[in-house]
């Protein structure tokens, strides 16, 4: 079935040469659109979302993009087979299904065909629409269908050795900028040895009244007669002075490129706020690590590349090291996520090359700063990533640097109240906070995203050197006091306190006493399981509990909690070792609540290698241990009896224990259990063909798991309540809820859960 889209002038779609209706909403069709454009590739689902919904979190992007998916399909009807899923990750529109005329009309341009070109051209891209990058792909097109019309002028920008990579989305954003009418300055913004200088001569390389200015040239804090001087020179002036500048392009069309100017920033701020001012037809951009702060300026952050963009940047500087060389795939791309996409390194990473293999070269990136230092005898002033560096951490005041090094304990990203609570003294102001910080922003140190700020890691271990004792005492002090379960808490709000920690968690541990350590990583197992880092939490458990004396307080603790983890694993013979030497302890110093989660673990681990009867004996027993001791809940060893009733085909059984688990269980410190059991009890009910009630009970725990983040048995339990859907004729709510659990097996790094989704046999949805 062929389709025909048509997005140059007013939008219209054809099926087998017959018209059809537009989607019903605009986001469907920009949908379309976007899909259209990048035909054949894969379209991550994410990117979709923060493009068509740039304002929305990515939870309501993600709905939003399912609704306007479902619209699309049911707009395109027998020719929605055009729509492919790579994976449950990406969505791609298969090229040899459908026909979009701006495709076709890139490829005339491309081919230089100008009268196929001309043909194709009847209006601007998607005419009447004016999102951001709906007029960034109107001005490209509209400015390559000029260039191509007119005789090009010769360039006056150098020329590189190599060919430019990657970065066509930044190339055609900046492009678009400095081509709109009322912007006049543009600053691409970010840390050394990020292709700032590479990508703004790439863009102005067809400008003729282009004029480059390499600021590196100029000592540190120079004033702005130097620089005006400079430019006078550049502009090959016989007199060197600013009005001799400002005369001269008084009525010309020029665009200044200032390259590097932030070690001159206050001289740079004044030469081009004097030269916009008094000649309106000049336009400029600026490279530097930090903003000019003028009226107008508009700021392009450039962020490290993709990882196809690095790969293919790390592969070029490979051949040029060693021609004819042949990398490993899965080599190259931990070189490259090791390296943050940041080309300065790709490109001393690969040099050394010549002399060790790659296998090598990733190992010893963990001493990346002694590592990557250049060789070249013609290279430029990144000579080294640790000078690179060392060039902006000089640039900043004493302040900003005692500021970096007490946020460096931090990893992941992180909420500004975090930031605040380990770089700040108590009392600090909000707004003074946030002032600290955007000034790091602008600087190119931290970088923010939906209100969380982070540090590229390769900055961080940059900065760790230079931490002090308090800054790291700090965050132990923080961590001891929100990791803590607290007398009455909901384990939503308990999850919710610990996620503003997230990946800094384990930094904590690292910084905390050794006997101190154990104790809170102890605390944190069933956040570890929640969130599905298991491996990350078994590490931690494999490095202290060795550490650790055999009468340690938490030891026994620890010991369950580390069994957990491996249970969650599938390593239920590993699990079991732990849990006997837990319950031994246990037994021996009186722990008599902890003993009967341990006995209750034991029955989990009988349970997954299949022993049902040994399983059930121990759930028995783990329920009898936690009735004798006062204030402890019965729900999890009752839970289990009914999973294992449950498993023998008790259906009765299984519900009478489920629903007095429900009853128990009603209260917010008990939520987990809870939705487990409301799964479970959709579970029995499913198998006893009561399906209505099963889809209600799975609706209820789905809601539960949802609001606690138990990112497993989310996936679980929309998994189940998804194939109840499809089995009942509803496909499109089976799909939604397919792709739901998906997203949950990947946060919880459960490959196990991936492929059960992947596995199932999904027939078209029909929208």
């Amino acid at each position: 079935m062929l389709l025909t889209i048509r997005l140059l002038g007013s939008p219209a779609l054809e099926r087998e040469g017959v018209a059809i209706p537009l989607p019903r909403t605009r986001k469907a069709l920009l949908l379309l659109a976007t899909l259209a454009l990048h035909a054949g590739r894969g379209v991550d689902r994410k990117l979709l979302a923060e493009t068509l919904w740039p304002e929305s979190d990515p939870v309501t992007g993600a709905s939003s993009l399912r609704q306007a998916l479902a619209i699309l399909r049911k707009t395109l009807g027998a020719a929605a087979d055009c729509l492919a899923m790579d994976g449950n990750q990406a969505i791609r529109l298969e090229p040899e299904r459908a026909y979009c005329d701006v495709i076709a009309f890139d490829d005339a341009l491309r081919r230089g065909d100008i009268d196929a070109a001309k043909a194709l051209y009847t209006g601007p891209f998607l005419e009447g629409f004016t999102d951001d990058w709906v007029l960034a792909e109107r001005e490209k097109r509209e400015r390559e269908f000029l260039r191509l019309t007119q005789e090009p002028a010769p360039s006056k920008l150098p020329a590189f050795l190599t060919p430019f990579l990657g970065r066509k989305t930044e190339l055609d954003r900046v492009r678009a900028l400095l081509g709109r009418d009322g912007i006049r300055l543009v600053s691409v913004l970010g840390m050394g040895g990020l292709g700032k200088t590479r990508l703004a001569i790439e863009v102005l390389t067809s400008s003729p009244e282009a004029t480059l200015l390499d600021l590196t040239i100029l000592p540190p804090n120079a004033q702005a007669p130097r620089l005006w001087q400079m430019l006078a020179e550049t502009l090959e002036l016989a007199t060197l002075t600013e009005a001799a500048v400002c005369e001269a392009l008084r009525e010309r069309e020029a665009i200044l490129l200032f390259d590097n100017a932030e070690h001159v920033l206050r001289a740079a701020s004044q030469v081009v706020h004097a030269v916009l001012s008094r000649c309106p037809r000049v336009k400029a951009l600026v490279t530097s690590r930090e903003p000019l702060q003028l009226p107008g300026e508009v700021l392009f952050r450039l962020s490290p590349l993709s990882d196809e963009d690095s790969q293919a940047l790390f592969a070029q500087k490979a051949e040029l090291a060693l021609p004819g060389i042949e990398l490993p795939e899965s080599a190259v791309r931990s070189v490259c996520r090791k390296l943050e996409g940041l080309p300065l390194a790709l490109e001393l990473a690969a040099a050394h090359l010549r002399s060790m293999p790659v296998e090598e070269l990733e190992t010893r990136l963990a001493d990346r700063f002694r590592l990557l230092r250049s060789g070249q005898r013609h290279a430029d002033r990144h000579q080294t990533l640790q000078a690179t560096l060392d060039g902006s951490w000089e640039q900043l005041c004493p302040q900003e640097k005692s500021l970096l090094s007490a946020l460096s304990v931090l990893v992941g990203s992180w909420p500004r109240s975090l930031a605040q609570a380990v770089a700040f003294s108590p009392g600090t102001e909000e707004i003074e906070v946030l002032e600290s910080l955007t000034r790091l922003v602008d600087a190119s140190w931290l970088q923010v995203s939906s209100g969380r700020y982070s540090l590229l890691e390769t900055l961080r271990e940059y900065l760790v050197p230079r931490q002090r004792p308090e800054d790291r005492e700090r965050l132990v002090a923080l961590a001891e006091e929100t990791i803590p379960w607290r007398a009455g808490e909901s384990e939503t709000v308990w999850l919710a306190r610990l996620d503003t920690l997230r990946d800094s968690l384990v930094v904590a541990l690292g910084y905390a006493a050794p006997e101190n350590a154990l104790t809170l990583a102890a605390e944190l197992v069933d956040f570890f399981v929640y969130r599905g880092r298991l491996a990350e939490g078994e590490e931690i458990f494999a490095k202290l509990l060795p550490q650790a004396t055999p009468d340690h307080p938490a030891r026994a603790r620890a010991l369950f909690g580390w069994a957990m983890l491996l249970q969650g694993q599938d390593r239920p013979e590993e699990a079991d070792v732990l849990l006997v030497e837990s319950e031994a302890i246990c037994k021996a110093q009186g722990q008599d609540a902890l003993r009967a989660r341990v006995v209750s673990q034991r029955g989990i681990s009988a349970r997954n290698l299949g022993d049902l009867l040994s399983a059930h004996a121990l759930f028995l027993r783990a329920y009898e241990l936690a009735r004798k001791v006062p204030n402890t809940s019965t729900g999890t060893p009752l839970l289990r009896l009914a999973l294992v009733e449950h498993d023998l085909g008790n259906l009765d059984a299984a519900r009478t224990h489920l629903e007095e688990v429900v009853r128990i269980c009603d209260a917010p410190d008990r939520e987990t259990t809870l939705a487990v059991a409301l799964a479970k009890l959709g579970a029995v009910e499913r198998d006893a063909g009561r399906l209505a009630l099963a889809a209600e009970r799975f609706e209820a725990a789905l809601e539960l798991h949802r609001a606690l983040g138990y990112h497993i048995e989310r996936g679980n339990t929309a998994l189940a309540l998804g194939s109840l859907r499809a089995d009942a004729g509803h496909l499109p709510e089976a799909h939604i809820l397919w792709e739901e659990a998906h997203a949950a097996f990947e946060s919880a790094r459960s490959a196990e859960g991936m492929a059960r989704v992947r596995n199932l046999v999904l027939p078209p949805s029909p929208q």
